[in-house]
């Protein structure tokens, strides 16, 4: 078994004037593969991480890519964006064949001509690795999640917590659950509720913390396989801002009223 990962992560805030370029993401996170440190993740890219840390012992190969990522700022630049993307998705072509991919996105970032950039990663890594590759994607809950990503995607998990305490315990779900999907345990669906609104949400206080903690409770029972709050990121000006809510379950059909992306489809 193979899998491949990588990550290409910041935060954008559309209102600034202030561009980010390359050398934004040089100056935080910006390595090779091979190149990752082993003591802890950096920004975004648990996955890599814990899949590092897990392969032998589950029994497949990690394939790494590059790894970018900058602080929270502007827009980045169209032709830096396009050159780390394709440098990773060149990355994927030469690892071919591939059974899964564990990608560490952020889920808020915003490129010059590029409104939903994680559907776009998304998008075209899975022209690359064909309909039966399993996508896991781990992003941050201040997230766009858009139909593009979760339509192309097979698993995503937002962390839970608001500030971000659990960032590797959820590459750990993105990993056992990519991993069980391949190995046939589950059959997975995710289906998407929007909330309608735009807000923030500490995790820390009520009634937040109440609702973290129910949805937590939900996880293993019934065909629930993960649950994710997606809070928004309300500095991005971008057409599907707004809070939902995404649950990933057992080859369990939604709710009327629910999208769906049984392989392919996102929300209503």
């Amino acid at each position: 078994m193979r899998l491949f990962t990588a990550t290409l992560a910041t935060e954008t805030n559309t209102f600034s004037p202030l561009p980010t370029s390359i050398e934004n993401y040089r100056e935080s996170v910006f390595m090779r593969p091979g190149e990752h440190p082993a003591d802890a993740p950096r920004m975004c890219t648990a996955p890599l991480f814990v899949g590092r840390a897990r392969a032998a012992l589950e029994g497949f190969e990690l394939i790494e890519g590059s790894c970018f990522a900058a602080s929270p700022a502007g827009t980045t630049n169209r032709a830096d964006y396009e050159t780390m993307r394709d440098e990773i998705l060149g990355q994927l072509e030469a690892a071919m064949p591939v059974d899964g991919l564990l990608l560490g996105l952020h889920g808020a970032m915003v490129a010059h001509g590029y409104d939903d950039v994680e559907g776009d990663i998304v998008e075209r890594a899975r022209a690359i690795v064909g309909p039966t590759c399993v996508i896991g994607v781990e992003l941050d809950p201040h997230c766009h999640l858009t139909m593009k990503r979760v339509s192309q995607a097979d698993i995503i998990v937002l962390y839970k917590e608001f500030p971000h305490t659990d960032v590797v315990e959820r590459a750990e779900d993105v990993l056992d659950l990519v991993l069980a999907t391949l190995r046939g345990k589950i059959k997975p669906v995710m289906s998407v509720y929007d909330c309608r609104q735009i807000q923030s949400y500490p995790t820390t206080i009520q009634p937040m913390r109440g609702l973290v903690d129910k949805c937590t409770a939900l996880e293993g029972r019934d065909g629930v396989l993960s649950v994710s709050i997606g809070h928004c990121f309300p500095y991005g000006d971008v057409p599907e801002s707004g809070a939902r809510i995404l649950v990933l379950t057992d080859d369990a059909k939604p709710h009327p009223r629910v999208g769906t992306s049984h392989h392919r489809w996102g929300v209503t």
